[in-house]
């Protein structure tokens, strides 16, 4: 008996469901944004264009990161120097070494992404 009902269940599921069934929704979807690096002439050139802009991304990343560090090594050396534990000439070197340190990692994320 209850088998029966199931399949009565189950027919007058796919029946009703027909009723509002009018066929397939063609719309007119936007085309997929090609990416930055390449792309458009196949799905592995998208592909690796995507791929391209990740890594480039992800070198950006690692660049601000950099940047962070950097700056709260200079932080702390500048709180050291007002504490009395450290010179101003520290501070000075933390500086400098810091800002070559971050044009070094923006000019070799800038020839990776060239690169890639």
């Amino acid at each position: 008996m209850k088998i029966i009902t199931f399949i009565r269940n189950k027919i007058a599921l796919l029946s009703g469901s027909t009723l509002f069934y009018l066929g397939n929704a063609l719309a007119d979807l936007p085309p997929v944004e090609q990416p930055v690096s390449g792309g458009g002439s196949g799905t592995y050139a998208t592909v690796k264009g995507y791929l391209q802009d990740g890594l480039t991304l992800g070198g950006l990343v690692i660049a601000a990161i950099a940047f962070i560090v950097v700056a709260n090594a200079a932080i702390s050396c500048f709180h050291h120097v007002r504490q009395g534990k450290a010179t101003w000439t520290e501070f000075g070197t933390f500086v400098v070494i810091g800002v070559i340190l971050v044009v070094v990692v923006i000019w070799l994320v800038t020839k990776a992404s060239d690169i890639l």
